[in-house]
């Protein structure tokens, strides 16, 4: 990535971290710099140094030489570490998060960058900054750094999200940077991505802890030593960190509901069909289930 001299990672947990693997491992690896809110975690950066070329204990020391900052934290801390880093931000330097809500983050940071710019302006030093909003649609129910794999985001899809705060340039520059390390790229606006992800990332989120739930509600006693691996697929991402949900469901909050509406019609159709013994019905909407699955 000759484009890129230095990304900056705010944020070494699982995504952070992997991704830091994954440029590193290119022909042309950037450098990397990078920031972790907690010590135990700089410190096991500090013992990747095929990884992270240099740790730093704030974010803004970590940000003000990068060309391109990936703010890696949980969504509810993105606008304020955003808000810390860009008086940091070299001239030209492009921001952007990998939060999984993006209506109510590309709003905050977009603003962050334009009244830094404002502020640049008035006062005649340096350059703009820019602001993009991404979401690669990568992870595991495992946490942490000590989970962190460089093939991570081979294959997968990423959103790249314009905001009023940067340009064509540095939407390119994004889909770049992510399309290097193996991802597949979609433009997308903040309302779009939003829905998208409330149907394939947060429904079937709610949809498995609601499944881990009633098992665990069930009056003959404990399921789990009977559950096979349809059970343990089907609610495989309970398993995730649930801190980091509440901020998620707050700022997704209109398109979750949309998503779980159409699902409980769906649901209520179930009912009423085997309610009326209608079997062919739910024979036909388990193969049209299966057709579609095939085809992931």
């Amino acid at each position: 990535m000759k484009f890129i001299g230095t990304v900056a990672v705010l944020g070494t947990g699982l995504l952070g971290a992997s991704l830091a693997r994954a440029l590193k491992k290119l022909p042309d690896a950037p450098r990397v710099a990078a920031w972790s809110r907690g010590a135990s975690t700089r410190a096991k950066c500090r013992a990747l140094p095929e990884v992270f070329d240099e740790v730093f204990d704030s974010p803004e020391e970590a940000a003000a030489s990068a060309d391109v900052v990936v703010i890696c934290s949980p969504t509810a801390n993105i606008p304020e570490i955003a808000a810390k880093i860009a008086p940091a931000m070299k001239g030209g330097a492009a921001m952007t998060d990998v939060g999984s809500v993006k209506g109510a983050i590309c709003a905050k940071c977009a603003e962050i960058a334009a009244a830094e710019n404002r502020s640049r302006e008035e006062s005649g030093r340096g350059g703009k900054i820019f602001f993009a909003g991404s979401h690669p649609m990568a992870g595991s129910e495992k946490i942490g750094i000590d989970f962190s794999d460089a093939d991570l985001f081979k294959t997968r899809p990423c959103f790249v999200v314009p905001t009023a705060a940067c340009g064509s340039g540095q939407i390119e520059l994004l889909r770049a940077m992510w399309e290097s390390v193996g991802m597949r790229v979609y433009e997308v606006s903040p309302e779009e991505h939003d829905a998208i992800v409330a149907g394939v990332s947060h429904l079937p989120h709610l949809v498995a802890g609601t499944l881990c739930n009633t098992a665990a509600g069930f009056p003959s006693g404990d399921l789990r030593k009977y559950a096979g691996p349809g059970f343990r697929d089907c609610t495989r991402v309970s398993s995730g960190n649930p801190e980091i949900w509440d901020s998620i469901v707050a700022d997704n909050r209109d398109a979750i509901l949309a998503a779980l509406r159409n699902f409980s019609g769906e649901l209520s159709e179930l009912v009423s069909a085997l309610e009326r013994r209608d079997f062919a019905k739910i024979g036909g909407k388990l193969r049209a289930a299966k057709a579609y699955r095939d085809k992931l």
